[in-house]
């Protein structure tokens, strides 16, 4: 009634063979054979990997600093025939024309401006900056003080007092001192006239007297 089978076995036939050159077949010639003669990829390690990043990038951050303090904070010649600026501010035109010869190096005077601390002739600023490093016979241009600054005393004839004085220290000045005097066509209790004069060239900070009309 019943076929009998014998287990493991698909048909009839006793055991299911597996072919030697059908597709697929991992034997010595089909196709899709996986060979032995390639030889498998090695990877290096995570660990090694990020060690050889991390040297890698300590050396270029030390190189970029070298060059930024090489370049900019230290400027130091880079050439046999360039010298570094000497600082010459604060020093006089002729001392530091003679500072700037010692290096190769020649000097002109491109303008003056008033200082209220420097005297006359100081050199106020210079160009190239001192450290600089530049060719031998490079031009320095030099801008020297004119000392402490003059203003004209304003005219404050017939102002009240309180704006006379206002006027005045806008100026510069200071006032020292208000006293009271007979002045014509002025009327009673303005201003009448300063000392120094209206008009008179002084050094700012100049102290003046204001006389007001009686």
């Amino acid at each position: 009634m019943f076929e009998k089978r014998t287990p493991g076995h698909p048909g009839t036939g006793g055991p299911e063979k597996k072919g030697t050159g059908a597709p697929g077949h991992r034997g010595t010639g089909a196709p899709g054979h996986r060979g032995t003669d390639k030889k498998p990829r090695t990877r290096m390690p995570g660990g090694l990997r990020w060690a050889m990043f991390l040297v890698l990038g300590i050396a270029v951050t030390a190189a970029a600093g070298y060059l930024v303090a090489a370049l900019v904070f230290f400027p130091a010649p880079l050439l046999p025939n360039e010298r570094q600026v000497a600082r010459v501010t604060g020093m006089t035109e002729d001392e530091a024309r003679r500072e700037l010869e010692k290096l190769g190096l020649t000097a002109t005077v491109t303008g003056r401006e008033p200082h209220p601390k420097l005297p006359p002739g100081a050199v106020l600023y210079q160009d190239p900056t001192a450290g600089v490093a530049v060719p031998r016979g490079t031009m320095v241009a030099l801008v020297l003080s004119a000392g402490v600054p003059r203003v004209t005393v304003p005219d404050v004839r017939n102002y009240d007092i309180e704006f006379a004085q206002r006027l005045l220290m806008a100026a510069g000045l200071r006032v020292d001192g208000i006293d009271s005097l007979d002045v014509k066509g002025v009327p009673s209790g303005a201003a009448g006239s300063t000392n120094p004069a209206a008009g008179d060239s002084v050094l700012i900070g100049r102290s003046v007297q204001l006389h007001i009309a009686r």
